[in-house]
């Protein structure tokens, strides 16, 4: 698996997609979650986010696809800043970011099929190229078999799958994935770092908050260590 991430792109090769400048999120009364955190992704370049539980990676994550504001400093994503942003480009901007959830933020009732193509339709796309890419996505993810089942009746690890494969589903600009391997084997792995690399070539920048060393232990790609909501 790791064999196949040790191609990496250089943050100077390319323009910056994500500037984040002297972050720092405070939640009341006086948690402070991040701490002047500055971070610069390149366009297609692939980053992890590592470090212990309630370092800070989620919320980063949060802050990158507008669920959250900082309290202080500034973040950008292909040149908008995300604090300045109207409803309407807040909306538009998501349709290019794919978020992998932790906890999935799958519709339980709606099938894995319906879960993944939700992105696709709200862009418009034809019924065709929905069909093709789910199946693709499905296939990638070893989850075809499951495609009419509800989504609320699989697994943990087959409801990761879907969750990732839903954040994939359009090639976006940028794809965020936190803690994408946590109820996976190593062979499940590989399948959906694989699908990470693919998307990485193709030109989605990625950044993963993870806890799972083997996914970029050997490999040429930049990490970065939160402690207590500071960077390393």
């Amino acid at each position: 698996m790791l064999e196949t991430l040790n191609e990496s792109h250089s943050a100077s090769d390319h323009p910056a997609l994500v500037e984040i400048v002297k972050v720092t999120k405070i939640y009341p009364p006086d948690v402070v979650a991040l701490r002047n955190v500055s971070l610069s992704a390149a366009k297609g370049e692939l980053i992890f986010l590592t470090g212990p539980s309630g370092a800070g990676k989620t919320t980063l994550l949060k802050l990158l696809c507008r669920q959250e504001i900082p309290t202080k400093g500034l973040i950008e994503v292909d040149g908008n800043d995300l604090t300045t942003l109207s409803d309407n480009a807040i909306q538009n901007l998501r349709q290019r970011i794919g978020v992998a959830y932790q906890d999935f933020k799958l519709l339980p009732r709606l099938s894995v099929f319906q879960n993944i193509a939700m992105p696709m339709e709200v862009q418009f796309r034809s019924p065709r190229d929905i069909r093709n890419r789910v199946t693709e996505l499905m296939e990638k993810l070893g989850i075809r078999e499951k495609q009419h089942k509800p989504a609320g009746k699989l697994s943990r690890g087959e409801q990761q799958r879907v969750a990732i494969a839903r954040a994939a589903a359009n090639s976006p600009l940028l794809l965020l994935a936190d803690e994408p391997t946590g109820n996976l084997d190593a062979a499940t792995t590989g399948l959906v770092m694989a699908l990470f690399q693919e998307l990485n070539e193709n030109g989605s920048t990625i950044i993963i908050a993870t806890h799972d060393e083997s996914i970029y232990q050997g490999t040429n790609h930049r990490k970065f260590e939160l402690q207590q909501g500071e960077l390393f």
